[in-house]
């Protein structure tokens, strides 16, 4: 049995799970990413993943600490050759103000879907510190194996 990271941070309708992901691409050396997966919390539904080079996942950290200092948004943004063409992918993190509420978030949106996960300060903070964590762990390229001469 192998341990792996990962927290998952549950709101009433959904949540959002990071973990270590490894990029396999034909061709290619396999890669470490961090992958954030927003899913909803009815069955049936689907899941909308980003999947974070470990440069962008320590980016992410900082723009946590951004949100957490200065307020506002910060996102990140992805796009990919979908079956139905080019796919666009907005990871945001933000604190937001509403009827005399406040508090922070994390939020995804790709097309028309959109999944938002509302977090306590102290869970905000811990998942910056998660993904400043997983950003050096998983910042490494499988070597080819060599045969014996």
């Amino acid at each position: 049995m192998k341990n792996i990271p990962q927290i998952t941070i549950y709101a009433k309708q959904a949540g959002v799970s990071i973990t270590p992901h490894e990029r396999r691409s034909e061709g290619r050396a396999t890669e470490g990413r961090v992958a954030l997966r927003f899913f909803r919390l009815t069955s049936g539904s689907s899941a909308i993943r980003f999947i974070a080079e470990p440069a962008e996942a320590f980016a992410l950290h900082g723009k946590i600490h951004k949100v957490l200092r200065d307020g506002g948004q910060e996102s990140l943004n992805h796009s990919f050759e979908g079956r139905d063409g080019e796919v666009q992918t907005r990871l945001t993190v933000e604190r937001w103000e509403r009827n005399g509420k406040s508090g922070y978030a994390f939020s995804v949106q790709r097309g028309e879907e959109h999944l938002n996960v509302p977090v306590h300060p102290d869970r905000f903070l811990y998942v910056a510190e998660f993904l400043r964590h997983l950003s050096l762990q998983q910042a490494w390229v499988e070597e080819p194996m060599h045969t014996a001469d």
